[in-house]
């Protein structure tokens, strides 16, 4: 269902190539093809054994087979939003009574359905060769395996801030403002982000470019109100306008690093999801951390091994350590590399793409401790938590180093929690942003509603000297949300657990 047929566009957001993706495909079909027909050629000599084997081949196969097609086309988090916990429930109880039904009938026509499944297995045994055609002619079609790098860039030599300010510019996945702020549940606190607004500029009525982290983050890097993105290649995403409705490729826009970089500073970014080093230019410094979509990696016995894995892993319920695993190494490497450049580098210009509080929900804010957990009602917020902690460690790590008060520092989110399963009200029309200029010593509120795309012109005027204080970022605002006449977050069409 991921892989074939083969989409050209689906290798944007991946971090290698996925040849070996489907040389493994192929290699595993052979493998487990011949593991089905010599367990039921060791079968059929006893006839009591046989359609017993026959019949749990079968339903494994077939189970695996659904329950992947069902999780590629909607996730557990989407199906607990739109229907309810109870209503999920109901489906689980039909489902483990169709199964038992399902045994029964096995049990007591086992030899007729033995025979059944014999036959189709011998009629869908040609599709074996639509299957390998179908990989044959992907790896044709594939782009090289160098442009799905770099994933990392070094500067020549330390990187120093001429330009006096310093800016910090951080965009946390998926942060809810009514949720996480205006609304927040008793018994959760956020006291890192609680700290940096309250000597802030706090907007109460900010809202994101789109709801997709695919639209809203090339909005935000190029300050172009976007309608729509279309990935077409590993280091291709064409972009559509919101307000001409043309098609540009986000690769060769002009963005706030070049800007950066013609005022003559230095610029670093790590970030999550999008293949920032792949695509980006501007960027002295680098590390991007592609979300996992289906594995892919330089090495083919790496791919054998978690196609294997991934069968039992994240083809049955309440599983999904993969994923959750995946994701809490994004997040550890992330911070642990931030820290590093805060401590060993002076960029200019940083922009921290965090891939929390976003699923999987990987935190346990009771022990501290990082673990892929089910809850969907609590989780999120327990992620948001676990951002909070990584909020905190920078801001000490900057403190240490003495230029926490000397920066701007601009929080933010690309779009609202799309699937709330805990109070399941949806905001579609605000997200979190605060800014605290150089020794700020205040908070402010800002009540005027603006598109949060206008956020890089606002960066570059106080790296200017145009805006030097919440005073002039407010009136600056004001002007500037007249000349974006789209109020309101655009709603993609993506699914909305994809980002």
């Amino acid at each position: 269902m991921k892989l074939l047929p083969y989409k050209s566009g689906s290798s944007y957001l991946l971090a290698f190539s996925p040849a070996n993706t489907y040389r493994a495909v192929m290699l595993n079909v052979v493998l487990w093809g011949g593991i089905y027909f010599l367990l039921l050629r060791l079968s059929r000599r006893n006839q009591r054994v046989f359609p017993v084997v026959m019949l749990t081949l079968v339903s494994l196969v077939s189970f695996v087979a659904l329950y992947g097609i069902g999780l590629s086309t909607i996730s557990v988090d989407e199906i607990v939003f739109m229907f309810g916990r109870k209503r999920l429930l109901y489906l689980e109880i039909v489902c483990c009574l169709s199964g038992v039904a399902g045994v029964f009938l096995m049990v007591r026509y086992r030899e007729q359905l033995a025979r059944l499944c014999l036959a189709l297995s011998v009629c869908s045994a040609p599709f074996i060769l639509v299957t390998f055609g179908q990989s044959v002619a992907a790896l044709a079609r594939m782009e090289p395996a160098v442009l799905f790098h770099p994933h990392r860039l070094d500067p020549a030599t330390p990187l120093h801030n001429p330009l006096g300010t310093k800016v910090i510019w951080m965009i946390f996945d998926e942060t809810d403002y009514r949720l996480c702020f205006e609304k927040r549940p008793a018994g959760f606190s956020f006291p890192a982000f609680d700290g940096v607004r309250a000597n802030a500029l706090w907007a109460t009525h900010a809202y994101s470019p789109s709801d997709a982290t695919q639209v809203s983050l090339p909005a935000l890097l190029t300050g172009i109100p976007l309608k729509s993105s279309q990935a077409v290649g590993a280091r291709r995403l064409d972009l559509t306008r919101a307000d001409t409705l043309a098609s540009i490729d986000f690769a060769a826009q002009e963005t706030i690093f070049d800007r950066v970089k013609m005022r003559r500073g230095s610029t670093a970014l790590f970030g999550w999801f999008h293949p920032y080093g792949r695509v980006m230019h501007g960027v002295d410094l680098c590390r991007d951390y592609p979300r996992y979509n289906f594995f892919t990696s330089d090495s083919l016995p790496e791919v054998l091994l978690f196609q294997w894995v991934e069968i039992w892993d994240m083809r049955f319920p309440f599983s999904n350590t993969l994923l959750g695993n995946n994701h809490i190494g994004i997040v550890k490497s992330m911070q642990s590399d931030v820290l590093a450049a805060v401590r060993n580098q002076d960029p200019s210009f940083m922009f921290l793409h965090y891939p929390v509080p976003h699923s999987p929900n990987i935190y346990d804010p009771k022990t501290g401790a990082f673990a892929f957990q089910g809850n969907s009602h609590e989780g999120y917020l327990d992620n948001m938590v676990l951002a909070d902690r990584c909020l905190a460690e920078l801001r000490a790590e900057m403190e240490r180093k003495g230029c926490w008060d000397d920066s701007l520092v601009v929080i933010s989110s690309d779009h609202h929690w799309r699937t709330n399963t805990y109070d399941w009200k949806t905001d579609y029309e605000h997200v979190p942003f605060m800014i605290k200029f150089p020794h700020q010593r205040k908070g402010t509120t800002y009540d005027g509603r603006f598109n949060t795309v206008l956020t890089q012109d606002l960066i570059l005027a106080v790296l200017d000297g145009k805006v030097t204080s919440p005073k002039d970022a407010a009136l600056w605002l004001d002007q500037a949300t007249k000349k974006v006449p789209y109020n309101k977050t655009i709603i993609s069409t993506n699914q909305p657990d994809n980002d």
